[in-house]
């Protein structure tokens, strides 16, 4: 027997099912059942350490459970250089090298009849962020645990526990005797804490080879980033700069005579707080964003500089991440916080050298369309499967959405668990919210892919 999204009279307020599509209390025991499942996935995945530019162990360990659930896998190498000339470009942080990202894909079965439901495309991201001091952990970055219901290491939040769901979800189904009768894709990508161009290149990929039935377009794309069972609803711009300044060096008796590359930095970050203060007056805000208390954010992430003690620094080199809102382009970002910079150097002194370069994020923000049909779908799942509806989110990060919603005409938005200091000490994802997460997108699968029969 088929069962498809055509089986739910709705409106968005309500969900009625027939009576031969699985209903929540089989969903919900059935994803019970792979609880140890999702533990043991992501404890592999986590122990295979992948940090930006460093990602094979944890892909090869990917690779291995897309395998174990019969999906199709392809390697697609990180030939950045195919997407250079792309708007949605960012500057490689990272040398391609032989890293690749995982496209695996079910294909529904040959005597199923065409357009039976929507195709579905999941999409998250292998590498993490340094780790910072070990000694700050409780236990080492890349050796997992779980503690009262939380399994703790880098990467676990952001994003292997989402990663994870998606997995799950197929697997739980696997356990019911069904199958989707649409397409279902799992995409995991490299690059994404620096450039985003890990997805670019996969949809880079996809479009090129729109006609072959194994790249054939999806409909909607979910991301299961950690941003507790909310559905996104916009998220904001982001860019990084590299900013060196020269100075004067001297000894430090005659400081007076030399120009401290230093200290004009920290006043450049305050000239940009303000900046910042003012983008963030809700005055100032985008729709989007006009009951997010401060949607921009200006970081000074790192700073190195000076050569010794008793002298007056030559240099001075900061690492900038500055956001803006979705209604500027990324390049027009770039430029205007260079030339503020630099009219802010000129103003401190006519002397300073200011060099900007622009590897890493050159990423516009988005708003996402959540009156889409199959985003409503998702949301009437979350609601169905925990007694309430989701709570939308004007994300003050970026996500490798933007490129499927500023890409494609795919109904797209964030959907994936709980999770604490993510980019911080002791990460952690919360194994309850998991198994909520993974609920949902099994129903999710079912109404809107369809389901057959194995």
């Amino acid at each position: 027997m088929t069962y498809s999204a055509s089986d739910i009279e709705r409106p968005a307020s309500s969900i009625t099912l027939s009576s031969s599509v699985p209903d929540t209390a089989a969903i919900r025991q059935a994803v019970l059942a792979q609880t140890d499942y999702m533990r043991e996935a992501l404890i592999q995945l986590v122990r295979a350490p992948s940090l930006s530019g460093q990602e094979t162990p944890a892909c090869e360990t990917m690779e291995a459970l897309l395998d174990e659930l019969g999906l199709v896998t392809e390697r697609l190498p990180m030939n950045t250089a195919d997407m250079a000339s792309h708007p949605l470009f960012s500057c490689p942080c990272n040398p391609d090298g032989e890293r690749y990202n995982l496209l695996a894909v079910m294909e529904p079965p040959a005597d199923v009849e065409p357009n039976m439901g929507g195709n579905l495309l999941f999409n998250g991201h292998l590498d993490v962020v340094p780790t910072g001091p070990e000694s700050l952990w409780e236990k080492q970055p890349f050796d997992p645990y779980e503690k009262d219901g939380w399994i703790y290491g880098r990467g676990a939040g952001d994003m292997k526990g989402g990663i994870v769901c998606a997995l799950a979800a197929l697997r739980t189904l696997q356990s019911m005797g069904l199958r989707p009768a649409s397409r279902i894709g799992i995409n995991t990508v490299v690059d994404e804490e620096d450039t985003g161009n890990g997805t670019l290149v996969t949809l880079g990929a996809l479009q090129r080879a729109r006609t072959k039935a194994r790249y054939a377009s999806f409909d909607a794309v979910v991301l299961p980033e950690p941003f507790a069972e909310t559905l996104m609803s916009a998220q904001i711009g982001v860019c990084w700069l590299t900013v060196t300044l020269t100075g004067r060096p001297t000894h430090v008796a005659y400081m007076n005579q030399g120009l401290n590359p230093i200290e004009a930095g920290i006043e450049i970050m305050r000239a940009l707080r303000e900046v910042q203060e003012e983008w963030n007056l809700p005055e100032n805000r985008h729709p989007a964003f006009a009951h997010v208390e401060q949607p921009i954010n200006i970081n000074l992430g790192t700073i190195e500089g000076g050569e010794w003690k008793s002298s007056v620094p030559c240099t001075c080199t900061m690492g900038i991440r500055a956001s803006f809102y979705p209604d500027r382009g990324a390049r027009e970002a770039i430029e205007w916080f260079s030339h503020f910079i630099e009219r802010t150097a000129a103003r401190l002194n006519p002397d300073l050298v200011v060099r900007i370069e622009t590897n890493g994020f050159a990423a516009p923000g988005c708003v996402y369309d959540l009156e889409h049909p199959a985003m409503q779908l998702l949301a009437e799942s979350h609601e169905a499967m925990h007694g309430e509806a989701p709570r939308h989110l004007a994300c003050t990060a970026t996500t490798d959405g933007r490129h499927f919603r500023l890409m494609t005409d795919w109904a797209v938005t964030n959907y994936g668990p709980v999770a604490r200091n993510i980019h911080g000490v002791d990460e952690c994802v919360s194994v309850g919210s998991m198994v909520r997460v993974t609920e949902t997108l099994v129903r999710y699968i079912v109404l809107y892919c369809g389901v057959v029969a194995l």
